[in-house]
Protein backbone atom coordinates (compact mmCIF):
# COMPACT_ATOMS: atom_id res chain seq x y z
CA UNK A 1 0.00 0.00 0.00
CA UNK A 2 1.73 3.19 -1.18
CA UNK A 3 1.79 5.96 1.20
CA UNK A 4 0.23 8.31 -1.10
CA UNK A 5 -2.87 6.21 -1.11
CA UNK A 6 -3.09 6.36 2.65
CA UNK A 7 -2.51 10.39 2.47
CA UNK A 8 -5.16 10.95 -0.49
CA UNK A 9 -7.58 8.88 1.81
CA UNK A 10 -6.87 10.55 4.71
CA UNK A 11 -7.77 14.00 2.92
CA UNK A 12 -11.14 12.49 1.66
CA UNK A 13 -12.32 11.38 5.06
CA UNK A 14 -15.21 13.61 5.92
CA UNK A 15 -15.39 15.33 8.98
CA UNK A 16 -17.92 13.65 11.60
CA UNK A 17 -19.06 16.66 12.83
CA UNK A 18 -21.65 19.00 10.79
CA UNK A 19 -20.96 23.16 10.67
CA UNK A 20 -24.16 23.03 13.05
CA UNK A 21 -23.31 20.89 15.66
CA UNK A 22 -23.98 19.85 19.18
CA UNK A 23 -20.51 19.45 21.04
CA UNK A 24 -20.21 23.10 20.73
CA UNK A 25 -17.05 22.44 19.13
CA UNK A 26 -15.86 24.78 15.79
CA UNK A 27 -14.99 22.04 13.05
CA UNK A 28 -11.84 23.35 11.46
CA UNK A 29 -12.55 23.99 7.50
CA UNK A 30 -9.77 21.38 6.03
CA UNK A 31 -8.18 23.40 3.05
CA UNK A 32 -7.96 22.31 -0.29
CA UNK A 33 -4.09 20.58 -1.28
CA UNK A 34 -2.74 20.00 -4.29
CA UNK A 35 -0.63 16.63 -4.97
CA UNK A 36 3.02 17.68 -6.14
CA UNK A 37 6.30 16.04 -6.52
CA UNK A 38 7.58 18.26 -3.81
CA UNK A 39 4.45 16.99 -1.15
CA UNK A 40 5.41 13.39 -2.58
CA UNK A 41 9.29 13.40 -1.05
CA UNK A 42 7.38 15.10 2.63
CA UNK A 43 5.06 11.63 2.65
CA UNK A 44 8.56 9.58 1.54
CA UNK A 45 10.18 10.88 4.54
CA UNK A 46 7.33 10.39 7.07
CA UNK A 47 7.16 6.60 5.95
CA UNK A 48 9.18 5.02 8.83
CA UNK A 49 7.88 3.19 11.82
CA UNK A 50 7.45 5.54 14.31
CA UNK A 51 4.52 6.86 12.04
CA UNK A 52 3.00 2.98 11.94
CA UNK A 53 0.84 3.86 14.54
CA UNK A 54 -2.40 4.93 12.57
CA UNK A 55 -2.98 8.06 15.05
CA UNK A 56 0.84 9.23 14.65
CA UNK A 57 0.83 9.20 10.75
CA UNK A 58 -2.56 11.17 10.48
CA UNK A 59 -1.16 13.79 12.49
CA UNK A 60 2.05 13.57 10.10
CA UNK A 61 -0.70 14.01 7.03
CA UNK A 62 -2.23 16.65 8.68
CA UNK A 63 0.81 18.49 8.98
CA UNK A 64 1.97 18.09 5.19
CA UNK A 65 -1.57 19.49 4.05
CA UNK A 66 -1.16 22.77 6.29
CA UNK A 67 2.63 22.91 4.79
CA UNK A 68 1.32 22.36 1.19
CA UNK A 69 -2.02 24.93 1.63
CA UNK A 70 -2.05 28.37 0.40
CA UNK A 71 -4.94 29.48 3.70
CA UNK A 72 -3.19 27.89 6.59
CA UNK A 73 0.65 28.44 7.90
CA UNK A 74 1.69 25.96 10.43
CA UNK A 75 3.05 27.65 13.64
CA UNK A 76 3.90 24.42 15.76
CA UNK A 77 2.68 21.33 16.40
CA UNK A 78 2.81 18.33 19.01
CA UNK A 79 3.75 20.48 21.97
CA UNK A 80 4.32 19.30 25.44
CA UNK A 81 2.94 21.54 28.11
CA UNK A 82 5.45 19.95 30.72
CA UNK A 83 6.40 21.81 34.07
CA UNK A 84 8.45 20.68 36.79
CA UNK A 85 9.53 17.25 34.81
CA UNK A 86 5.68 16.24 34.98
CA UNK A 87 4.05 16.73 31.02
CA UNK A 88 0.40 18.12 31.86
CA UNK A 89 -1.20 17.47 28.64
CA UNK A 90 -0.43 18.08 24.82
CA UNK A 91 -1.44 20.78 22.11
CA UNK A 92 -1.61 18.98 18.78
CA UNK A 93 -1.06 22.07 16.06
CA UNK A 94 -0.78 25.83 16.09
CA UNK A 95 -1.96 26.82 12.88
CA UNK A 96 -2.51 30.37 11.03
CA UNK A 97 -5.36 31.43 9.12
CA UNK A 98 -4.05 33.79 6.40
CA UNK A 99 -7.99 34.18 5.64
CA UNK A 100 -9.29 35.33 9.23
CA UNK A 101 -5.95 36.34 10.01
CA UNK A 102 -6.04 34.47 13.32
CA UNK A 103 -4.46 31.81 15.03
CA UNK A 104 -5.67 28.52 16.07
CA UNK A 105 -5.39 25.73 18.47
CA UNK A 106 -6.66 22.96 16.30
CA UNK A 107 -7.01 18.88 18.09
CA UNK A 108 -6.88 15.81 15.43
CA UNK A 109 -9.04 13.08 15.25
CA UNK A 110 -9.16 10.29 12.77
CA UNK A 111 -11.58 7.55 14.14
CA UNK A 112 -13.27 4.48 12.50
CA UNK A 113 -16.46 3.92 14.61
CA UNK A 114 -19.25 1.14 14.69
CA UNK A 115 -22.70 1.20 15.53
CA UNK A 116 -23.99 -0.67 18.57
CA UNK A 117 -27.80 -0.19 18.45
CA UNK A 118 -27.88 -1.81 22.26
CA UNK A 119 -25.75 0.98 23.84
CA UNK A 120 -27.73 4.27 25.29
CA UNK A 121 -28.37 7.18 24.43
CA UNK A 122 -27.58 7.73 20.88
CA UNK A 123 -24.50 9.20 21.08
CA UNK A 124 -23.16 5.80 23.12
CA UNK A 125 -23.48 4.23 20.08
CA UNK A 126 -20.72 4.75 18.11
CA UNK A 127 -17.54 2.46 19.45
CA UNK A 128 -14.38 1.64 18.11
CA UNK A 129 -14.34 -1.74 16.60
CA UNK A 130 -12.94 -3.55 19.58
CA UNK A 131 -14.56 -2.09 22.03
CA UNK A 132 -11.81 0.24 23.50
CA UNK A 133 -12.81 3.89 22.89
CA UNK A 134 -16.10 5.95 21.90
CA UNK A 135 -17.38 8.98 19.95
CA UNK A 136 -18.95 10.41 23.67
CA UNK A 137 -15.54 9.08 25.32
CA UNK A 138 -13.51 11.32 22.97
CA UNK A 139 -15.41 14.44 23.28
CA UNK A 140 -15.84 14.21 26.79
CA UNK A 141 -11.78 14.00 26.39
CA UNK A 142 -11.50 16.85 24.45
CA UNK A 143 -13.44 19.09 26.79
CA UNK A 144 -12.70 18.56 29.52
CA UNK A 145 -8.80 17.60 29.18
CA UNK A 146 -7.32 18.42 25.46
CA UNK A 147 -8.74 22.23 24.86
CA UNK A 148 -8.34 23.27 28.34
CA UNK A 149 -4.95 22.80 27.84
CA UNK A 150 -4.18 26.16 26.13
CA UNK A 151 -5.93 27.80 28.90
CA UNK A 152 -3.34 26.70 31.85
CA UNK A 153 -0.86 29.02 33.53
CA UNK A 154 1.83 26.64 32.70
CA UNK A 155 0.81 27.07 28.94
CA UNK A 156 1.56 30.74 28.86
CA UNK A 157 5.36 30.38 28.80
CA UNK A 158 5.40 28.49 26.08
CA UNK A 159 3.06 30.82 23.77
CA UNK A 160 4.63 33.86 24.62
CA UNK A 161 8.28 32.42 22.69
CA UNK A 162 5.86 31.55 19.80
CA UNK A 163 4.59 35.44 19.92
CA UNK A 164 0.69 34.12 20.99
CA UNK A 165 -1.70 34.96 23.37
CA UNK A 166 -4.10 32.54 24.72
CA UNK A 167 -6.95 34.94 24.23
CA UNK A 168 -6.48 35.83 19.92
CA UNK A 169 -6.31 32.04 19.44
CA UNK A 170 -9.72 30.32 18.35
CA UNK A 171 -9.65 26.61 19.24
CA UNK A 172 -10.94 23.68 16.33
CA UNK A 173 -11.24 20.29 16.20
CA UNK A 174 -10.66 18.32 12.43
CA UNK A 175 -12.60 15.47 13.29
CA UNK A 176 -12.41 12.85 10.31
CA UNK A 177 -14.15 9.68 10.73
CA UNK A 178 -15.57 6.51 8.82
CA UNK A 179 -18.55 4.93 10.20
CA UNK A 180 -19.84 1.45 9.85
CA UNK A 181 -23.59 0.16 10.84
CA UNK A 182 -24.77 -3.71 11.41
CA UNK A 183 -25.77 -5.20 8.33
CA UNK A 184 -29.19 -5.32 7.54
CA UNK A 185 -29.59 -2.12 9.46
CA UNK A 186 -30.69 1.40 8.31
CA UNK A 187 -28.50 4.11 9.05
CA UNK A 188 -29.82 6.38 11.63
CA UNK A 189 -30.11 10.22 10.82
CA UNK A 190 -29.06 12.24 13.89
CA UNK A 191 -27.96 15.89 14.93
CA UNK A 192 -24.87 14.47 16.56
CA UNK A 193 -23.14 13.13 12.93
CA UNK A 194 -22.31 14.21 9.54
CA UNK A 195 -24.17 11.41 7.41
CA UNK A 196 -21.64 11.52 4.83
CA UNK A 197 -19.20 9.78 6.99
CA UNK A 198 -21.05 6.12 6.98
CA UNK A 199 -18.57 4.20 4.92
CA UNK A 200 -20.14 0.21 5.03
CA UNK A 201 -21.07 -2.29 7.63
CA UNK A 202 -20.27 -4.66 10.12
CA UNK A 203 -20.76 -8.11 10.24
CA UNK A 204 -20.14 -11.05 13.46
CA UNK A 205 -17.69 -14.19 12.13
CA UNK A 206 -20.96 -16.24 11.87
CA UNK A 207 -22.32 -13.62 9.20
CA UNK A 208 -18.94 -13.13 6.79
CA UNK A 209 -18.48 -16.89 6.88
CA UNK A 210 -22.07 -17.00 5.15
CA UNK A 211 -20.60 -14.46 2.90
CA UNK A 212 -22.93 -15.40 -0.65
CA UNK A 213 -20.61 -14.70 -3.70
CA UNK A 214 -17.30 -16.93 -2.44
CA UNK A 215 -15.79 -16.47 -5.25
CA UNK A 216 -15.12 -12.41 -4.37
CA UNK A 217 -11.35 -11.18 -3.23
CA UNK A 218 -10.52 -9.67 -0.06
CA UNK A 219 -7.93 -8.29 1.97
CA UNK A 220 -7.34 -7.01 5.62
CA UNK A 221 -5.30 -4.02 5.39
CA UNK A 222 -3.00 -2.97 8.43
CA UNK A 223 -4.29 -0.15 10.46
CA UNK A 224 -1.99 2.38 9.53
CA UNK A 225 -3.84 1.68 6.08
CA UNK A 226 -6.90 2.05 6.80
CA UNK A 227 -7.54 5.51 5.87
CA UNK A 228 -6.53 3.80 2.15
CA UNK A 229 -9.38 3.08 -0.57
CA UNK A 230 -10.07 -0.47 -1.80
CA UNK A 231 -9.34 0.52 -4.91
CA UNK A 232 -5.52 1.38 -4.09
CA UNK A 233 -4.79 -2.61 -3.09
CA UNK A 234 -3.27 -4.84 -5.53
CA UNK A 235 -3.15 -7.59 -3.23
CA UNK A 236 -6.47 -10.24 -2.46
CA UNK A 237 -7.51 -13.33 -0.87
CA UNK A 238 -9.91 -15.52 -1.15
CA UNK A 239 -12.45 -16.19 0.85
CA UNK A 240 -11.48 -19.41 2.86
CA UNK A 241 -7.45 -17.27 3.01
CA UNK A 242 -9.64 -14.85 4.64
CA UNK A 243 -11.34 -16.61 6.82
CA UNK A 244 -7.71 -17.90 8.64
CA UNK A 245 -6.57 -14.39 8.62
CA UNK A 246 -10.00 -13.33 10.42
CA UNK A 247 -9.36 -16.31 13.17
CA UNK A 248 -5.41 -15.37 13.92
CA UNK A 249 -6.72 -11.38 14.63
CA UNK A 250 -9.62 -13.07 16.44
CA UNK A 251 -7.47 -14.90 18.86
CA UNK A 252 -5.62 -11.55 19.68
CA UNK A 253 -9.43 -10.10 20.14
CA UNK A 254 -8.69 -7.75 17.23
CA UNK A 255 -12.03 -6.84 14.54
CA UNK A 256 -10.06 -6.29 11.08
CA UNK A 257 -11.00 -3.67 8.74
CA UNK A 258 -11.63 -6.13 5.49
CA UNK A 259 -11.69 -4.81 1.71
CA UNK A 260 -13.43 -6.55 -0.93
CA UNK A 261 -13.21 -7.23 -4.31
CA UNK A 262 -16.22 -8.19 -6.45
CA UNK A 263 -16.44 -7.87 -10.17
CA UNK A 264 -18.30 -4.53 -10.66
CA UNK A 265 -17.57 -2.81 -6.86
CA UNK A 266 -15.41 -2.37 -4.01
CA UNK A 267 -16.97 -2.52 -0.21
CA UNK A 268 -15.27 -1.98 3.02
CA UNK A 269 -16.56 -3.14 6.43
CA UNK A 270 -15.71 -4.56 9.68
CA UNK A 271 -15.77 -8.25 11.01
CA UNK A 272 -15.76 -8.17 14.59
CA UNK A 273 -14.80 -11.33 17.35
CA UNK A 274 -17.20 -9.66 20.13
Amino acid sequence: MQILDQFTGFLSTTSLLPKENLTGFQSFDFPDVQITDRLKKDLERIDHPRNSVLGKRMESFFEIAINHSERYRLIDSNIQIIENKQTLGEIDFLVYDEQYEKPLHVELVYKLYIYDENLAPEINRWIGPNRKDSFSEKLDKLKNRQFPILFKPETLKYLKNLGLQQEEIEQQICFKAKLFTPAGFQDPRTAEINTECYSGKWFNFTEFSRFKGQDNLFFSPPKRSWSASPESNKEWFTHSEMIKTIETLFEKQKSPLIWMKTKTAYQSFFVVWW
